[in-house]
């Protein structure tokens, strides 16, 4: 049946092209991409006395994660707090309540800050080579200059 279909198709087909059908390979659009060979570390922190998360300078083998499809970063996202005191004017150092590690799709680096006396920031960082999310320490919050706020308040008000 198949040297049928192939002298047909020989018959058929102009001199050269033949060939091609049967030489040709097909690869589908999931075979053609990169496979991901991306690790990260992965955990999960939501206690402060958590320090299997938080210290990966121990032995850590059971947070490394193999990151799958197009899960191509790897990240860390640090929960902080600070507050300021009614009988002081001065603010707490920053205290961790949360953290987590991550592969992840996408990855915005950077710091939100909500909050006046008492603060919270939510940081993260971001990488793509493998269990390079091993710091503790995102980006350090920025903070926003005062002069377009300045400027955009005397707008509203005008």
């Amino acid at each position: 049946m198949r040297r049928l279909i192939l002298l047909s198709l020989t018959l058929l087909a102009p001199d050269g092209e033949c060939d091609l059908l049967r030489d040709s390979v097909h690869v589908t659009s999931a075979a053609a991409r990169p496979t991901n060979e991306l690790w990260c570390y992965k955990c999960l922190a939501e206690d402060t006395d958590d320090r299997g998360c938080a210290d990966l300078r121990h032995n850590n083998s059971a947070l490394i994660h193999k990151c799958h499809n197009d899960r191509r970063v790897c990240m860390v996202k640090v929960k902080r707090f600070s507050y300021t005191t009614s009988t002081e004017n001065s603010t707490t150092a920053l205290k961790m309540w949360a953290l987590e590690r991550n592969c992840t799709k996408h990855c915005e680096p950077g710091c939100i800050v909500i909050g006046e006396r008492t603060k919270l920031y939510a940081c993260t960082s971001c990488c793509t080579s493998s269990l390079c999310n091993y710091g503790s320490r995102a980006p350090a919050p920025r903070a926003l200059p005062l002069l377009p706020l300045a400027l955009a308040a005397a707008a509203v008000i005008l």
